[in-house]
């Protein structure tokens, strides 16, 4: 069950098949996925307790409070969509039957790196609008680009055309991306809250920056790897015409 798991990547699949997914292929390829994660989010944490003096768990004075807020938007729009890509060409070569390569899977994540974060940044400004607006638009709009930094860096065709290619394949399955997304925030949240829960200050100690990075990259990389797996289940789903005429979307079609 779990080599159909990994190797037969593009197909339906349901909420839990997606995150059973995600753990059988973390399984089979554990140092590749927290190489590719902890070679970014180490970095950053780093950067960010040089600077501003906070690790992974500590929380924020009001003089830094600015500064963390500057680093939360690169994280945004820089850790996050290289995490994003790296992740997916990864699982690209899994599905292709290959043992995806640390060297060859950077390098790709690298070259489409632009056009990634280009199309995260546009994204992410007309969602922050939608919130801004009635919320719901902002709701809509994050369900519709869930995949965008995926598609980008697979089509890596701009990002005009990863917004569009994501909102096709999003368009029919809102609450399946909903529940996908409330499932994967609670496991990852209660991750960090239960490895969290020790630090006190500004968490600068070595051991809570380190457990900080470790779990960190845990959260990140399954994040991204799960929504990989979701933009392959998208793509099947959109080439199997009895999913397009499923009645239960039709709410939600009706808003998109």
């Amino acid at each position: 069950m779990e080599g159909r798991q990994i190797n037969d990547i593009e197909r339906e699949r349901t909420v839990g098949e997606i995150l059973n997914a995600a753990l059988a292929i973390y399984r089979r390829y554990p140092l590749l996925f927290a190489a590719l994660a902890v070679g970014v989010i180490a970095p950053f944490e780093l950067a960010k307790l040089s600077i501003t003096g906070v690790g992974p768990f500590g929380s924020a004075g009001s003089e830094s409070a600015g500064t963390l807020a500057l680093f939360e938007l690169i994280y945004y729009v820089l850790v996050g969509p290289l995490i994003s890509a790296l992740h997916v060409h990864a699982v690209v070569d899994i599905g292709a039957g290959r043992a995806p390569k640390l060297g060859d899977v950077a390098i790709r994540g690298l070259r489409v790196l632009p056009v990634v974060v280009a199309a995260e940044i546009i994204a992410g400004i007309l969602i922050a609008l939608g919130f801004i607006a009635l919320v719901i638009p902002g709701v809509i709009l994050s369900l519709r680009w869930a995949v965008v930094a995926q598609t980008a860096a697979v089509d890596n065709e701009g990002w005009l055309p990863a917004l569009r290619r994501s909102r096709t394949l999003t368009q029919r399955n809102y609450m399946h991306i909903f529940g996908l997304q409330i499932a994967v925030a609670l496991l990852t949240s209660g991750i960090g809250l239960v490895f969290g829960l020790g630090t006190a200050g500004n968490g600068a100690g070595a051991g809570s920056v380190l457990l900080g990075i470790a779990v960190y990259t845990v959260i990140a990389s399954f994040t991204a790897l799960t929504l990989a797996i979701l933009y392959f289940d998208l793509r099947a789903r959109q080439s199997t015409p009895a999913h397009r005429s499923t009645p239960e979307y039709q709410e939600l079609r009706d808003l998109d």
